[in-house]
């Protein structure tokens, strides 16, 4: 099962939610107003809820229940929405509204990406906003479709030292060993209608973007 996660208004892919308004939706925390606003009722939402005012509360509440979390806890409200989704069955999670504001938050995001537990249960977790779309990929064979949307496509290593191999990319690689501190696979292309990834050794994040317009 499918389900997108909304952490707030911001960086959002244009008419995304009246695109996906029909889809199964996940409220973080102030992200759950801007669901309520657009007429998605939310599965169910995540938070402490202090970044909304009672006028607001009271407009979410007429909709669904809310609990909220202790202000004061070990996981961002955005980790602990993944993993009651993934206690809810859902093994496919789109994350919006995660990117543009603190950067502490954007890093703690990723790092959910990169979460062992995830990995061993097979689970596809994505940050998607206006300009980009970041996946985790471990070690083994993937393919990747062209989007002309998503032009670029640069690869992150979170171990090292990571060895990949890319084939029909602008920039291809064979058995490349990637170390701390390369941008060696930062905006490349690819050149064909997919791209073939091999990682032998490490993992990678996978980032698809476009320029600003």
């Amino acid at each position: 099962m499918k389900v997108n996660l909304l952490c707030g208004d911001r960086n959002l892919p244009i008419d995304i939610l009246k695109r996906k308004s029909n889809e199964r939706w996940i409220g973080i925390d102030r992200g759950t107003l801007v669901l309520i606003e657009h007429k998605i009722t939310p599965q169910f939402a995540v938070g402490d809820f202090d970044s909304i005012n009672e006028d607001e509360r009271a407009l979410i509440e007429r909709q669904i229940t809310l609990n909220p979390l202790n202000p004061e806890k070990d996981d961002t409200d955005l980790a602990l929405g993944v993993e009651q989704a993934i206690a809810y069955g859902y093994r496919e999670i789109e994350i919006y509204g995660a990117t543009g504001g603190r950067l502490d938050h954007f890093l703690g995001a990723i790092q959910i990406l990169e979460k062992p537990e995830f990995e061993m249960q097979d689970l596809t977790i994505a940050l998607i906003d206006d300009c980009n779309e970041i996946r985790y990929l471990s070690a083994g064979q993937h393919f990747v479709k062209r989007n002309p949307t998503l032009p670029y496509i640069s690869f992150v290593p979170t171990t090292v030292p990571t060895e990949i191999s890319l084939t029909h990319f602008k920039y291809n690689l064979d058995h490349e060993t990637l170390l701390k501190g390369s941008t060696l696979t930062i905006s490349n292309e690819i050149a064909d209608d997919f791209g073939k990834i091999e990682i032998f050794k490490g993992n990678v994040l996978v980032i698809r973007s476009r320029d600003k317009s």
